[in-house]
């Protein structure tokens, strides 16, 4: 399992371009089973309640945004597949099995609904991936092994049959710790039951890139809240893409360039470490970024 969890990461500093091995070692590493069980059911929770926006949109509304009118009865059915990760996960659980958060998620229309999905989705994937170093009880291992497999279905049918793009990005999904995804599920969650027992996960700032970034782009990030002032101190932006990294010096006046290489799903995160990407070292993140490619591996702008 050791390798797993060890990134292939290349180091840009200037002109230079160094290899480098990153293990990760993850503050959530004392997470019991039972608190992984119930991170998974905070995230089928997240996603249940999600796809049940699905049905205030209907057949004709997707048809009439230029999306396959059918693609709704599909997102039905994965919505379906949600609610029973849940039942299955809360059976597991019984009584410590934790309640559904108040969420608010920012879909207004079947175009930015099919968007959030996108982004729901590759939580998942990356949380699955993530979790399964936390189970022990082999019966367990292999029912989490086997949503990770449907969730990524999921994800791979939203990118290619709905936003017609390419269903995976790399040969891995990129697992990221638990505090990382939360923080990405967290911009979601309005308030949760103060009976639910957290696991012990941090929540770090928001990071925000401007939209409709492309790969060679020199941007300005920002951190929501903003965390204290720099001084002297050298952050870096990881560009996070399977198990390998592109790590980018964060400019004093926050931009960052934007590797040119980049394809696919990009999780990117602020680190004050050119060589970790651990919670300790973790500033502000991540922020999910798509670059889209066709079939012989051009880059290639789609709306959603």
């Amino acid at each position: 399992m050791r390798a797993i969890f060890t990134f292939l990461v290349l180091v840009i500093l200037s002109s230079s371009v160094l290899s480098l091995p990153s293990e990760r070692r993850d503050d959530d590493s004392t997470l019991t089973e039972i608190q992984a069980l119930n991170f998974a059911l905070s995230l089928e929770h997240f996603q249940y309640y999600f796809y049940k926006r699905l049905y205030q949109y209907e057949p004709q509304d997707f048809s009439n945004a230029g999306l396959p009118p059918w693609s709704q009865g599909r997102y039905a059915q994965i919505s379906s597949h949600e609610l029973t990760h849940t039942q299955f996960l809360e059976n597991i659980l019984g009584d410590k099995a934790v309640q559904p958060c108040t969420y608010n998620f920012p879909d207004t229309d079947p175009r930015s609904f099919v968007k959030t999905s996108n982004i729901v989705e590759a939580i998942a994937t990356s949380t699955y991936a993530s979790l399964t170093k936390y189970i022990s009880d082999p019966d367990y291992v292999i029912s989490i092994s086997s949503i990770h497999s449907v969730e990524a279905k999921h994800s791979a049918w939203i990118n290619a049959d709905v936003r017609e793009g390419a269903a995976w990005s790399t040969a891995f999904d990129a697992p990221l710790s638990l505090s990382q995804l939360y923080t990405i599920m967290s911009a979601f969650i309005a308030s949760c039951p103060s009976s639910n027992s957290l696991p012990p996960v941090k929540i770090f700032p928001a990071l925000t890139f401007p939209s409709s970034v492309v790969p060679g782009q020199t941007v300005q990030v920002s951190f929501s809240p903003a965390t204290p002032k720099r001084d002297s101190q050298t952050l870096y932006a990881w560009f996070i893409s399977g198990f390998k990294a592109l790590v980018v010096p964060l400019n004093a006046d926050m931009t960052v360039t934007i590797p040119d290489t980049l394809q696919g799903f990009i999780f990117s995160v602020i680190t004050n470490d050119r060589e970790s990407v651990s919670d300790d070292a973790t500033v502000a993140g991540p922020a999910f970024l798509v670059f889209d490619y066709d079939y012989q591996g051009n880059d290639q702008s789609l709306p959603m």
